[in-house]
């Protein structure tokens, strides 16, 4: 297997300074970043990984990002764009997602957090930064658990110890519903039923009743309802899969989390995975910082895009989180 370009370390002289507010021309990747495909097995499964690095020196850890079940290698461009300049960046298909094998049902987070620490152990890394996302935090949950001295800074974005079940359960009656409504002979089907099955599936991550105050609300819905009538068989079959995983006893162990600066946020709307159960969430992490995005409910990184990648860049390079105007004051929930 081809031997992955090594990551540059971070700066020990880099200038961290923090602009008073989040300035987005300023986080423009520059005109020479690289990326690199980075081919990955574990356990017989085949998946991939990219490695996006700037021609700036780093001024933070490479961050490691494992997004939503409905979420690839390629789902973030909005944050590649604003955090790239500042850090490598590691996005990965794991097992189950876009070009990767599947994943049996049967393995769980467990697996998933094993295949995603051989991507840091692969890549050579010694410390990273690691961002868990909906589905994603589990997984980051666990791998910042199994070890912890691998990981300098973890942030958990959208989290919860046990998802709703009748939430998951119709999420994964949509994907199943999508699957088994195609034409069997080309896999399409009419735009009435793409159309319906769409705005089931958005119905089920926005918060609908709050609408009128999230941020950019209906361009979110509309961006969703494209990408969720384009969705193919295969690809409802595993997010079916995915959900169904989400159905199973504590997605987030009960063990807490020592030695690792955490942060644990989501929107002030956030109705798959709600503020409470956010907070418990930081509250097993020793240490740990809790806020919310206002304006914002589950999908707050399309909602508050720029906010979303000050918050993040703010947190992995140190710099304080009070006096916010887009999050509530910063709660030190996680026990000591």
């Amino acid at each position: 297997m081809p031997t992955a370009t090594p990551l540059p370390r971070v700066a020990p002289t880099a200038d961290v300074t923090a602009p008073p507010a989040w300035n987005p021309p300023e986080w423009n990747a520059p005109a020479r970043a690289t990326e690199e495909l980075v081919p990955l097995e574990w356990r017989g499964l085949r998946y991939t990984c990219r490695v996006i690095t700037s021609d700036r020196p780093p001024v933070t850890e490479p961050l490691l990002l494992l997004g939503g079940a409905l979420q690839d290698m390629y789902a973030w461009p909005r944050l590649e764009r604003r955090l790239g300049a500042h850090m490598p960046l590691v996005l990965v298909d794991l097992p189950g997602v876009g070009t990767a094998d599947d994943l049996p049902a049967e393995q769980g987070f467990d697996a998933l957090a094993e295949a995603a620490l051989h991507v840091v152990d692969r890549l050579g890394l010694d410390r990273i930064n690691l961002l868990g996302a909906s589905y994603g935090a589990p997984i980051a949950y666990r791998a910042a658990l199994s070890r912890p001295s691998l990981i300098k800074r973890l942030v958990l974005a959208g989290a919860t110890h046990r998802m709703n079940p009748r939430l998951v359960s119709d999420c994964e009656q949509v994907w199943r519903a999508r699957a088994a409504l195609a034409d069997v002979t080309d896999g399409t089907l009419s735009d009435a039923g793409s159309y319906e099955i769409a705005e089931r599936a958005v119905a089920t991550l926005l918060n609908t009743t709050r609408r009128e105050q999230v941020s950019q609300a209906p361009t979110v819905a509309r961006l969703l309802h494209r990408q969720f009538a384009r969705i193919t068989p295969a690809e409802a079959r595993r997010h079916a899969v995915c959900h169904q995983r989400l159905l199973g006893p504590d997605p987030l162990p009960s063990e807490s989390i020592e030695a690792v600066r955490a942060l644990v946020f989501t929107g002030e709307h956030d109705d798959v995975s709600t503020p409470e159960e956010n907070r418990a969430v930081a509250a097993a992490i020793a240490g740990s910082t809790f806020l919310l995005v206002r304006d914002a409910d589950h999908m707050v990184h399309l909602e508050r895009e720029a906010e979303y990648a000050d918050l993040v860049l703010r947190f992995l390079t140190d710099r304080p989180l009070d006096g916010l105007h887009y999050t509530t004051p910063p709660e030190r929930t996680g026990r000591r």
